[in-house]
């Protein structure tokens, strides 16, 4: 018997008893387990109140005779030691010898790959995260990203599933040229290696010079007659709602922001610059295209250098510019097969109030070039049919909700067949007192400082509890806890909740943080280093194992048993937060019992449980390590 077949156990011998007293299968699957409240009333149990009608009695009547009826089920040396009525609810006792025989030997033989490919039906997804654009670094929002598709890609592999990670570098469109124009007049041959600026950062800087320069342009129109004429076009234009309760200087400045957009893409000098640049880029331009080609490698091997810090890897990497113009040959089939239409105008659309959202989406311009959505539906499909996986996931901030849910009712438009494989895995903003990021004004909170800042936290809180460290083994240490602090810290939020990141709370060594499993972990070590780990043949293990009965073992062996379902319960809602949540839960389990006084392991003088105790610590540290290993968090042997 394997740790996932004790609750198996109890669930057959449930439905084996209500069978028995004329409970059909629909019943009995409405039945489910859960912890008992109280460790007195039992450790595993079910009430029985859905029950009462079908069998015309009263819940503790019901429960007292399905208690009587699994009784006889039990073998000899069963898990179950005791099946108790207590009043509505059936609960089950453990035999504790029984149970750590099971937990503790499949854990020991299994270690770090304990819990690996124990889901049942094996399926093919693909994971798609990061997508960065090439006109500057990546930030915190990119951290959030990185960190959670890795993780999830990772809990779906661990799981059992066949896995492909992939991103979708954005590498051409205004945004790209815009960079690029900057570079154009004001860069004057400045490379990374003749800055020392890394080629992310050098480039997100020429962006950020693009936006100021614009800037400037757009407030010398704003003082002139024609940008007057146009404020007062606009006002004009406004409701009396609109207008109520507002001076000039309040309409005026709803203008400018108003305006801003039409400016660039009708007045502006630097505007019509960076428009042409496209065009040329999209003519296949030698110049314009060697400098495109230029700048997006700097970016690429900066990417590449966040990535490697990151602990963030992929099997595939698209670009944009191979892709952006697939779609198009898909959108005209549907039109054919009438699944779209063409308006008047000649652009192609598809009608969305019968698929359950409102209004039309263009897939395709009157002039026959493709938007956004264009390519997506390219690329979906073409990834589908290159691959054959049954899930595609895409990891992707709240704000493109409904961009995702006109993609996958579109999908489904042209291939009713990927209905219910396509996700989008929606995560919300990460939080700073500042307010939300903006990185076109240069005040993004950037991956590469935040990493650097977090090790620093990190040597600060290492220097403080470890003086006599070398500065050799503190830069290692810092480094692997601050890494440990900021993924623990992202990935312990369910996805699709915002985050307020907090640094010096993430860094902290007690609660639920990256350095406190990293302190649990390292305290284990230091009993292998003290003690060392016992070596048994299987008799005396068995008998080590045995001698482990009290409350807080039991508590530990629990939290043991208990990482398949998390881990399974991971993957089903794509959420690694219920990893961390293991971690914590079986940290701070051991952590008890480690401060015991009771269960001191150097004090005891029983050597088949001082060495069942051994197993129990190893075996919980192998697990700590498997799972952070899942998250991509590295451990260290000492703090």
């Amino acid at each position: 018997m394997k740790v996932t077949d004790i609750e198996n156990h109890v669930d057959n011998l449930k439905n084996q008893a209500l069978a028995a007293l004329g409970v059909d299968e629909a019943t009995q699957a409405l039945i489910t387990l859960a912890t008992a409240p109280n460790p007195e009333m039992g450790d595993l149990g079910f009430p029985c109140f859905v029950l009462a009608k079908a069998l015309r009695k009263a819940p503790p009547a019901i429960a007292a005779e399905v208690a009587g009826a699994m009784q006889p089920l039990l073998a000899e040396n069963d898990v179950i030691a005791e099946i108790l009525a207590v009043g509505p609810y059936v609960n089950v006792r453990f035999n504790r010898k029984r149970y750590a025989e099971i937990a503790l030997t499949q854990v020991l033989a299994e270690q770090e790959q304990y819990g690996r490919d124990s889901i049942g039906n094996p399926s093919k997804w693909m994971i798609e995260y990061s997508a960065p654009n090439t006109n500057k670094p990546q930030h915190l929002g990119h951290v959030r990203n990185n960190l959670l598709g890795s993780a999830v890609a990772s809990v779906l592999d661990f799981a059992g599933h066949d896995v492909t990670r992939v991103n979708l570098i954005n590498d051409r469109g205004i945004h790209i040229c815009k960079s690029m124009l900057a570079y154009k007049l004001f860069g004057e041959g400045e490379t990374p290696e003749s800055s020392g600026i890394k080629g992310d950062h050098l480039v997100g800087r020429y962006y950020v010079r693009f936006e100021k320069e614009f800037q400037v342009e757009y407030s010398i129109w704003l003082e002139s007659d024609e940008a007057k004429k146009a404020f007062a076009v606009w006002k004009a234009a406004q409701t009396t709602e609109a207008l109520a309760g507002k001076n000039d200087e309040a309409l005026a400045a709803e203008f400018r922001k108003a305006h801003k957009d039409t400016y660039f893409n009708a007045d502006s000098t630097l505007g019509q610059a960076a428009r042409t640049m496209l065009l040329d880029w999209e003519a296949g331009d030698e110049a314009t295209v060697s400098l495109w080609k230029t700048m997006n490698s700097w970016v690429f091997a900066g990417f590449d250098e966040t990535y490697a810090r990151l602990g963030v890897a992929f099997d595939h990497v698209y670009y944009e510019s191979n892709t952006y113009l697939l779609g198009k040959d898909v959108v005209v089939k549907g039109l054919e097969e009438g699944k779209f239409r063409r308006l008047d105008d000649g652009a192609i659309v598809c009608d969305m109030e019968p698929l359950g959202l409102s209004g039309q989406k263009v897939l395709m311009r009157r002039d026959g070039t493709s938007v956004y959505m264009t390519q997506d539906l390219g690329t979906a499909l073409s990834r589908f049919d290159e691959y054959h996986m049954d899930n595609m996931v895409y990891v992707v901030g709240d704000e493109q909700d409904y961009h995702f849910q006109v993609l996958f009712k579109v999908l489904e438009v042209l291939r009713p067949e990927l209905a219910g494989h396509l996700q989008h895995l929606s995560y919300g903003m990460v939080l700073l007192p500042e307010g939300k990021m903006k990185s076109r004004e240069g005040t993004v909170v950037d991956a590469d400082d935040l990493m650097e800042g977090m090790c620093e936290l990190a040597a600060d809180a290492i220097r403080e509890r470890y003086p006599d460290l070398t500065e050799e083994d503190l830069a290692i240490r810092a480094n692997t806890i601050g890494m440990a602090a900021l993924k623990y810290y992202i990935l312990d939020y369910n996805p699709r909740t915002s985050i307020h990141f907090d640094p010096a709370k993430s860094i902290d060594f007690e609660g639920r943080t990256g350095p406190y499993a990293l302190y649990s972990y390292a305290r284990i070590q230091s009993i292998r280093r003290k003690v060392g780990w016992p070596e048994l043949d299987e008799a005396s293990q068995l008998k080590a194992i045995a001698a482990l009965e009290s409350d807080l073992e039991f508590a530990v062996l629990k939290e043991l048993v208990d990482w398949p379902h998390m881990l399974e319960v991971s993957a089903r809602l794509l959420d690694p937060s219920k990893v961390t949540e293991y971690v914590f839960r079986v940290a701070k389990a051991f952590s008890s019992l480690y401060t015991d006084r009771d269960h001191r392991i150097v004090d005891i003088e029983d050597e088949d449980h001082k060495n069942g105790l051994l197993l129990l610590a190893k075996a919980v540290g192998k697990s700590i390590r498997g799972a952070l290993d899942i998250l991509g968090i590295e451990t260290v042997d000492e703090m």
